[in-house]
């Protein structure tokens, strides 16, 4: 029997193996490429608990089996990527759940435009840990890879939203992680159970080796890397194993449900724009700016600034027709620095947001005014389609390269195999 005739049966989603359902998902938004013996829709957790058990069976009996849970597949390093089994989320596991004032539930195939739509309508709040591929990432590839973009300078990363996960175990096991309190997780530790293996052993882990845990931890603002286990105790006793799923691309257990919190940002924002020609002074352009506290504090480079110009028409075309010829019309100052060769080697892109427009204007004009003694030039972006046009660049070239350099993977693939 094939792998799909093995599957099949176990589930009520589909499960395909023809050349082309294989061959769509050999490939994410990486430069890597490994075809799937076979590809899962499962409809719910349910049909994930099956398939999961499928392959843990299957692998004890010492078949070579493995599972690649993928969401949108907006990742660039590969990890939706298997030659074994690919579970996608997308096309049935896609809903929105429960809509509350300050947290929002999902399945993990819901893309993040449609998740902020519905929330900033109903409560006018929004999950601030969204990356730059916002308008392509789902909600599961944003927990699975602890996503963070914009809005992490204030608000931080997706592990630090992220309230429960419904979670599928190595065994196929169903449960819900959250953080416990000291008698809850003694009640968990007494399971005799995957679940209840994996709190006994975390816990005498993190007990044995905490200096070495609490050494290992990065300084450093944003960390989407390894299996962060300083995060799972914290100081009031609550043990969270949240924090240790999300980021883990799903190698240490498939998220089929996430509720994560929400904010309401700011409304008023202001933006600061720093020309940049001479890398050598960026730290002390970075260090002064910060200092005034940006709600978001981002960049690109030349390159990414010419693809924009260069590929304006098909950025422009998916904001309609009004909001199309406003932004277009606010490129001619960029499109005459491209013709003149004026470009600088980078733009740093500061927002203030504030209570009022005048609060978030003055962050902006301060931390202006602290860099007029450097040689980079500073302009304050005049009204939000001004800062619009910044943003789609910084926005869109995601969307750009993957779309437009075509010779790029090919390119890549070559001196990977070499």
């Amino acid at each position: 029997m094939t792998l799909r005739e093995r599957i099949a049966p176990l589930i009520h989603g589909d499960v395909l193996d023809d050349f082309a359902t294989r061959t769509t998902y050999s490939r994410d938004t990486s430069i890597f490429e490994r075809t799937p013996a076979v590809v899962v829709f499962p409809r719910d957790a349910a049909d994930v608990a099956a398939v999961v058990k499928f392959a843990h069976e299957a692998a004890a009996n010492g078949e070579k089996i493995s599972i690649a849970p993928r969401s949108a597949g907006s990742d660039m390093t590969g990890g939706t990527l298997t030659d074994s089994i690919a579970i996608i989320f997308t096309k049935y596991m896609n809903h929105i759940g429960a809509i509350d004032p300050d947290t929002v539930t999902s399945e993990p195939g819901v893309y993040y435009r449609d998740l902020e739509k519905a929330t900033i309508a109903k409560t006018g709040a929004l999950i601030p840990s969204y990356p730059a591929s916002r308008e392509l990432c789902a909600i599961g590839g944003m927990v699975g890879n602890n996503s963070g973009g914009e809005l992490t300078l204030r608000y931080g990363k997706t592990s630090d939203w992220v309230r429960s996960l419904d979670v599928v175990l190595a065994d196929g096991t169903k449960t819900t992680l959250r953080p416990l309190s000291p008698t809850e997780l003694a009640d968990k530790k007494s399971l005799d159970t995957l679940e209840g293996r994996i709190y006994r052993e975390t816990d005498a882990l993190l007990e044995a080796h905490a200096d070495e845990v609490r050494d290992a931890r990065p300084t450093v603002t944003k960390n989407s890397c390894g299996y962060p286990l300083w995060n799972i105790r914290r100081s009031d006793g609550t043990f969270d194993l949240t924090q240790l799923i999300t980021g883990s691309q799903g190698t240490l257990g498939i998220v089929t449900s996430a509720t994560i919190g929400t904010v309401k940002p700011p409304e008023h924002r202001a933006m600061l724009v720093v020309f940049l020609t001479d890398m050598k002074i960026l730290p002390e352009v970075v260090e002064r700016v910060l200092k005034h506290t940006p709600q978001s504090f981002e960049s690109y480079d030349d390159q990414t600034f010419k693809l924009a110009v260069r590929f304006l028409p098909q950025i422009l075309v998916q904001f309609g027709f009004v909001k199309a010829f406003e932004l277009g019309f606010s490129f001619i100052p960029e499109a005459f620095m491209v013709m003149t060769g004026g470009v600088p080697k980078l733009i740093l892109l500061a927002e203030f947001a504030e209570e009022s427009p005048e609060a978030a204007r003055k962050k902006a004009e301060e931390a202006k005014a602290a860099l007029a003694d450097m040689p980079v030039k500073t302009s304050i972006a005049a009204n939000e389609i001004a800062a619009a046009k910044y943003w789609t660049i910084r926005r869109e070239s995601f969307s750009l390269l993957r779309k437009n350099l075509h010779g790029l993977y090919a390119a890549a693939q070559s001196i990977t195999h070499n």
